[in-house]
């Protein structure tokens, strides 16, 4: 009798142990489990942004590009900028030439981590302002062939972004 009451009290506290632990989990929150929640950006990172595709601009329009790492030195990112990139950049045509603005860059890692930035920082020769229209930017080209540079004012994290299929 002691035996089997000694096992199932043996039983029962692993059972209550990993009960607990199981509740513990779900009462953390979940960036401070994961020790690589974010990817920390800073302005030594030379970012390459790549169009997607070849577009004439004739107003102001989004663009979307691959953002690739272009020999950023080391300590410029905290881990590898992931190979599987989108961003969006926001061309605002003027008179004399066009405004480019940084939208938002979303990664995916190769073991499916998805982060997000929408960046501070500068991009400079994504494309070519053509005059038309009488203006001297009446136009704006952009393809692969021109990619352009991205470079971040401030140090910044991607953040990894909350995803239902892993709860």
């Amino acid at each position: 009798m002691k035996a089997t009451l000694a096992k199932w009290v043996i039983r029962s506290s692993g059972l209550l142990v990993a009960w607990l632990t199981g509740l513990l989990l779900l009462l953390v929150p979940a960036s401070l489990l994961a020790e690589d929640a974010a990817i920390t950006v800073t302005p030594e990172a030379r970012i390459s942004l790549f169009p997607l595709t070849g577009q004439t601009l004739t107003d102001s329009a989004t663009v979307t590009v691959q953002p690739r790492d272009a020999g950023s030195p080391g300590g410029a990112f905290s881990e590898a900028l992931p190979k599987h990139c989108l961003m969006s950049v926001t061309v605002t045509l003027g008179a004399d030439e066009a405004d480019l603005r940084a939208g938002k860059m979303i990664c995916i890692t190769e073991d499916r981590r998805v982060f997000e930035l929408t960046p501070t920082a500068t991009i400079s020769d994504l494309g070519l302002c053509q005059a038309a229209g009488g203006a001297a930017c009446g136009r704006y080209v952009v393809g692969p062939e021109q990619p352009g540079l991205m470079v971040l004012t401030v140090t910044e994290k991607m953040t990894l972004q909350a995803r239902s299929d892993q709860n």
